[in-house]
Parts: C-alpha cells; sequence; structure tokens
C-alpha cells in the first residue's frame, strides 16, 4: 500500500473505531443510502522530503540478520480531507461527529502519524448527494523508516514508523 494511503486509512479505521462508518471514496454514481453519519477521506496536498542528511538516520543491529543496517528516513506533511455526511434533519448528528474528529486529532496514539491542525468546516447541504455536508482538513506528520544491508542496494520499502508490521 501507498505510504499516504496508509495515513488516509489509519484516519478512516480511527473514525471507524468511534462508530463514524468511513470510506476512502465513493463515485457520485454510486452514493450510498445514509442513514446516520458517514465520512468520506482523501488527501489535498503531500509534501515529503528527508528525515536526515540524505535520509541516512544510523544503523542498528538486526537480531534476525545478524548484522548491522543502515536506516534510512523520509517525512511527509499530509492534509487530509474528512467529509462527513448526513442525512437531511440530522444536523445535530453531524454535530457530535465534528466534536468527535476534533477529539480524535487532540489524542495522540502512538500510530507514529501526528496529527497537528484540523480546519473544520460549515454544515452546508450537498447539491450533489442532498446531504448535509462538512468538510474538514487535517494537517499530520509522519516518518517512514528504510533498511538496507548492501551498500548501493536501492530502498523501496519504506514502513511508517510507529505502525505495527
Amino acid at each position: 500500500m501507498n505510504g499516504f494511503a496508509q495515513i488516509r486509512d489509519l484516519l478512516a479505521a480511527r473514525l471507524e473505531e468511534q462508530g463514524i462508518p468511513a470510506l476512502a471514496e465513493w463515485t457520485r454514481g454510486k452514493i450510498p443510502a445514509l442513514s446516520g453519519v458517514a465520512a468520506v477521506t482523501g488527501i489535498c496536498e503531500s509534501e515529503s522530503g528527508p528525515a536526515a542528511f540524505w535520509n541516512y538516520l544510523g544503523t542498528r543491529w538486526d537480531e534476525e540478520k545478524g548484522c548491522a543496517v543502515e536506516r534510512y528516513g523520509r517525512t511527509v506533511e499530509l492534509t487530509l480531507f474528512v467529509d462527513l455526511y448526513a442525512p437531511k434533519g440530522q444536523a445535530a448528528a453531524l454535530e457530535e461527529a465534528l466534536r468527535t474528529l476534533e477529539e480524535l486529532i487532540l489524542e495522540q496514539g502512538g500510530s507514529g502519524v501526528s496529527f497537528h491542525a484540523l480546519r473544520r468546516g460549515a454544515i452546508e447541504q450537498d447539491g450533489a448527494s442532498g446531504y448535509l455536508k462538512s468538510r474538514c482538513t487535517v494537517g499530520c506528520r509522519a516518518c517512514f523508516t528504510a533498511t538496507r544491508t548492501e551498500e548501493g542496494a536501492p530502498l523501496t520499502d519504506f514502513i511508517l514508523k510507529g505502525v505495527l508490521q
């Protein structure tokens, strides 16, 4: 899975844990019938760069391989969007979902992703779906690391730091 999509999916999973169904996307031709609040998540903007000079973080001993491995890192800054939808007449439920999203951003749970900004949108009627909608954006920061044992080997397997594999 693409690293950026992994971060988006992490936020969607956290919403799901709080009882808010979340999708990575929906097509306008297949808008689901909603009985309550639901979220659609996606990526607005992204920027990545080295976590250190030439991405190099140093070496560590790998017990499994029995040798020292070089560690490399990349940082990622993302702005995610969270579109919260609710049927007409459920503005209070949508407002509650917005508060839930705010709480998720405030509590940092050891995932390797730091959510550091939330911009909350107004509740409006979405012309395409007919539902109530509020678009929020979430700023976050993450670090991906990779290791290699052979000098000159390509770095292809960057893993989101802090996420169990």
